[in-house]
């Protein structure tokens, strides 16, 4: 996720913020099948 937003990476917070990232993309995903 450091590619992708930058600023996460700053506070010591790497791990927190690539898992709530693939989260949200999984959900995103799982949203588009189901409405889609």
């Amino acid at each position: 996720s450091d590619e992708m937003i930058p600023e996460t990476h700053a506070h010591g917070s790497e791990r927190g913020a690539t898992y709530a990232l693939l989260v949200g993309f999984c959900v995103m995903l799982i949203t588009d099948v189901l409405l889609g």
